[in-house]
């Protein structure tokens, strides 16, 4: 199957204008958010049933959630490690603002409940992917991709999940990868500079649960606020 491309957001027109993580992040959450919806609308296309209902939003969290997961180890190689944490906090809640505005929106559901619950939804899986292979030129290796199939199998409808981890590993997945991949080059690379994550007091404890490579506290997530 021929490589699907969809338009992106990477590059900034200031080029000598310093960058903090957290503008960085609005880029990455705005396409990952795209391509999280690309990716449903291609899965509807080959006939899998995700129908504009909870269920629709639950794949979609599970999916932004991998998606998270690919875009921080992506900055890893890329970002001092206090740029890194700010970075994919500010990815997560730009996420989370997204998918609750969305679904309180569509479905009626509570904002702050959505938002809450796909905060923990991240804190939960972070953990579990911290423990599974990457490789910054190869992507995740197959028990990462694996996961994410099993976490999505849960939410699919049922004729659909014997389906779900060859659409995802063979198709869906290889494109979304190459796609952050080039973002987080092109908006490292064409940023003046990336600014010191900032030094003050946090409004909200804690930095991010370890990643692999990184030096940092375990069992800190990301609090709903």
């Amino acid at each position: 199957m021929a490589t699907r491309s969809i338009r992106t957001k990477s590059r900034w027109f200031n080029r000598a204008k310093a960058r903090d993580p957290e503008v960085l992040a609005s880029v990455a959450a705005f396409n990952a958010w795209r391509l999280g919806l690309n990716t449903i609308k291609r899965m509807r296309s080959a006939h899998f049933e995700i129908e504009a209902s909870p269920q629709y939003f639950a794949f979609l969290a599970e999916y932004l959630v991998f998606l998270i997961q690919i875009a921080d180890r992506f900055a890893f190689s890329r970002l001092a490690l206090p740029q890194r944490r700010a970075f994919t906090v500010a990815l997560v809640k730009s996420l989370a603002d997204q998918i609750a505005e969305n679904r309180s929106r569509l479905l009626g559901d509570d904002y702050d409940a959505v938002r809450r619950d796909f905060i923990d939804l991240y804190n939960t899986r972070a953990d579990d992917y911290a423990a599974l292979p990457f490789d910054d030129k190869l992507g995740p290796d197959y028990a990462f991709m694996r996961y994410c199939s099993q976490a999505l199998r849960e939410v699919a409808a049922p004729e659909d999940r014997a389906w779900i981890a060859d659409q995802l590993m063979s198709f869906e997945a290889p494109d979304a990868i190459d796609t952050l991949r080039r973002v987080l080059d092109s908006a490292v690379s064409t940023a003046g500079a990336i600014s010191a994550a900032n030094d003050e007091a946090p409004t909200e404890p804690g930095p991010l649960p370890e990643m692999p490579g990184v030096d940092a506290p375990v069992g800190d997530p990301i609090p709903p606020e």
